[in-house]
């Protein structure tokens, strides 16, 4: 049983990694999909850039540069929420064992700073999902 949850672990593995090495024509820009940067960084002509990097490259596109510039807000607060309910969460669990009650209201406390982080973390995808559509429209109609 061993050996098979291995083999499937590193099927999928290697299954994830075959469509990597695909690049996009010169000047469409692409989200990046992998492991770790799924949907949160964006790729053109082979360069990796985050979205405030993204939003430099759209000096002729204010509209992508809208959206580049707000996904970049959301990413930085879901990353301050998220580490928010960490904290939180961390400090209700230490003080779960001298005072039930505030620990446990720690905890659901740094849950709800978790989903919130959480949910700024998809609105962030979201918003870059639609910076690269009017990225791409923009240079489609320049051609």
């Amino acid at each position: 049983m061993r050996f098979l949850m291995v083999t499937v672990c590193l099927g999928l593995i290697c299954i994830s990694s075959l469509g990597q090495g695909i690049t996009s024509p010169a000047g469409v820009m692409t989200v990046k999909q992998g492991v770790w940067e799924s949907g949160i960084r964006v790729e053109l002509d082979g360069h990796v850039y985050r979205p405030a990097a993204a939003a430099r490259l759209c000096s002729g596109c204010p509209q992508a540069r809208h959206h580049f510039l707000a996904a970049k807000r959301k990413r930085v607060w879901s990353f301050g929420l998220a580490n928010l309910g960490i904290v939180q969460s961390v400090t209700g669990a230490v003080q779960l064992e001298n005072e039930n009650a505030i620990g446990a209201f720690n905890a659901a406390v740094g849950g709800l700073w978790m989903t919130l982080g959480a949910a700024r973390d998809r609105a962030a995808r979201r918003e870059l999902k639609s910076a690269v559509e009017a990225y791409n429209r923009c240079q489609f109609f320049e051609r």
